[in-house]
């Protein structure tokens, strides 16, 4: 399947990184919030304008029961009565969760909305997949709402106390909830299939372990040792992400004597890549972001300025700094980044990444962090 693929609920935490996966993958995207949601007209015209749907919108928790089930069937609903409405009866992907078949007002209304709408996609002969997804985490969450990893990094990197019970967890990441639903766009199956995504089993206590472990990067910026685990990578970005950008920069020690000075920049329990750049004066490095990558930026020699801006975001972090104030900078997944020479001199940079650059996998995506705003 080709075309505009439509995104529900596209400014929550899943629609966020569905849409930066999309943007990855060279596949446009039309977000619909709630204030689209908000009139049958605002409702009609996205689903006019869209070849499929993936219908993440919901609740997950509130205080009443009923906001749970407005959310979830009766946003649903509204969906299918635009259907109707304007004859456009497109496919839908839709993100249920394995809490559906467990009872609760979450699981029973994540249940309804996927019988309403495979009951919809029967009667006009469209395709509805039906995913249940099990506890999704990933950079960016929001403490308290969207995971017990988004909490604990919170937690952690604040010093504050957090609850661990003796529960499991099956930890998905969002980027591979993601890449599943991209993957079903790109060979959309005739009819209604249900599919069910295996996450990595893991006790919350032994989460909780792991990320304290990597949480002591927030007070002395080493970075742990992660080696090939994708699992511990992904905490730990999840950390950063907590971090951001109220940790940044890091100071550098600074040693100096009569014959000059030294610092260190990046200490590591484990393999990486270290490379130096030179700018010219006025020249723009960067200009792309990562999915995966933990990225390092230290100013060795002149000034520069480093700018970083979230994906679907307006908001431009900016730093202004100088060779003879060392410090670093690492770089947020999922954020465009890039480096100028405010000089009058030649700058040189450290770059600092935990992984060794191949071209063929470079998990580098090319976007300005000015001038080329991400709308959908």
């Amino acid at each position: 399947m080709t075309g505009r693929i439509g995104v529900t609920g596209a400014n929550g935490f899943f629609g966020w990184h569905l849409r930066c996966r999309l943007h990855a993958s060279g596949i446009e995207a039309l977000p619909a919030d709630r204030t689209t949601f908000a009139t049958e007209a605002s409702l009609d015209e996205f689903v006019r304008s869209v070849d499929a749907v993936v219908h993440l919108a919901g609740v997950n928790r509130a205080q009443d029961e009923s906001e749970i089930v407005a959310g979830n069937v009766g946003m649903a609903e509204s969906l299918i009565a635009a259907f109707n409405r304007t004859g456009s009866y497109c496919d839908v992907l839709y993100a249920n969760s394995v809490k559906s078949a467990g009872g609760g007002a979450y699981g029973d209304s994540k249940a309804e909305a996927a019988e309403a709408f495979a009951t919809n996609a029967t009667s006009h002969g469209t395709s509805f997949v039906d995913i249940h997804y099990p506890h999704l985490f990933g950079e960016f969450g929001r403490p308290y709402y969207n995971s017990a990893v988004s909490t604990f990094a919170h937690q952690l990197v604040r010093g504050e106390k957090s609850t661990v019970n003796d529960g499991q967890l099956e930890l998905l990441h969002v980027q591979d909830a993601s890449a599943l639903i991209i993957e079903m766009i790109g060979q959309m199956p005739t009819g209604m299939r249900c599919l069910r995504p295996q996450g990595e089993n893991i006790s919350v206590r032994e989460t909780y372990e792991i990320m304290t472990r990597l949480a002591d990067y927030a007070t002395t910026g080493t970075i742990p040792k992660i080696g090939d685990d994708e699992l511990e990578l992904r905490l730990f970005n999840v950390i950063r992400s907590q971090m951001w950008p109220s940790s940044y920069p890091f100071e550098l020690t600074r040693h100096a004597d009569h014959r000059g000075a030294f610092f260190e920049v990046v200490r590591a329990w484990g393999q990486g890549q270290t490379s130096i750049s030179t700018t010219a004066p006025g020249v723009v490095r960067g200009e792309h972001y990562h999915i995966n990558k933990v990225e390092r930026f230290a100013v060795v020699s002149g000034e520069a300025r480093i700018r970083v801006r979230r994906l679907f975001t307006n908001e431009v972090v900016d730093f202004a700094v100088s060779g003879n104030e060392p410090c670093f900078i690492d770089m947020p997944p999922l954020c465009t980044h890039d480096i100028t020479n405010t000089g009058a001199n030649e700058l040189v940079t450290l770059f600092w990444s935990h992984d060794h650059f191949d071209p063929e996998s470079a998990d580098t995506w090319p976007l300005r962090v000015v001038g080329e705003s991400l709308t959908a």
